[in-house]
């Protein structure tokens, strides 16, 4: 879940190719498995990122997957399901553009509240990583993620990725207005994430950030 109690800060965070190179196969806690997105998947993925709060509502969660994932879903979203093929948890590889601007991202990593710590997010971010390198191989992959994600930091950056100063980075719009430049805010985000993380780690990550 979002933990929209701290101020929104935007953070911008990149994998190097050659780490994602580097990760091993994802391992999937016993009674779950991971899958490409399957017709009608568009439903379960909008349940998902709504119960996490990325949405206020399934509706719109929907109509944003359907008018940008549609029809190359099937090759960028995958899926962590339980036994009865029910989807559980979520990510998507996707390639943004504008003019020359081409940017490899990981997006929307979510995992339903009720399956949460049984390290399926790192089972379907792990996933989503590997495949970006089969579909762009030698492409750095660049996430974009925000302070109420704290919970999630850690786990990116076990993965590999790291913090990033200044890089921006651009992703269609929930309001269907087209392509969103989102704002790098790391020094503010920093600021925040003190509230919630140890200040030894806040260095750690300040000392590690792309420039």
């Amino acid at each position: 879940m979002l933990d929209k109690s701290l101020p929104y800060k935007s953070i911008i965070m990149r994998m190097e190719a050659a780490v994602a190179e580097r990760l091993a196969p994802p391992a999937p806690a016993a009674g779950y498995r991971i899958r490409p997105f399957a017709p009608g998947d568009e439903r379960h993925w909008a349940r998902i990122e709504t119960s996490v709060g990325e949405f206020s509502e399934e509706a719109a969660a929907r109509a944003y997957f359907e008018r940008v994932y549609l029809p190359e879903a099937a090759l960028r979203c995958l899926f962590v399901v339980t036994e009865r093929d029910e989807p559980v948890a979520t990510a998507t590889t996707w390639t943004e553009e504008e003019a020359s601007l081409r940017q490899l991202q990981l997006q929307w990593v979510a995992v339903e509240p009720a399956h949460q710590g049984r390290g399926l997010g790192r089972a379907i971010a792990t996933a989503a990583v590997r495949r970006a390198v089969r579909l762009a191989p030698g492409e750095a992959i660049l996430l974009h993620t925000q302070t109420w994600s704290h919970r999630a930091l850690r786990l990116y950056r076990s993965l590999g990725f790291r913090f990033c100063r200044t890089q921006t980075i651009v992703m269609r719009s929930k309001e269907g207005t087209g392509m969103k430049r989102y704002p790098n805010e790391f020094e503010e985000a920093m600021e925040v994430l003190r509230r919630t993380v140890a200040p030894a780690e806040i260095d750690e990550w300040r000392r590690t950030a792309f420039r």
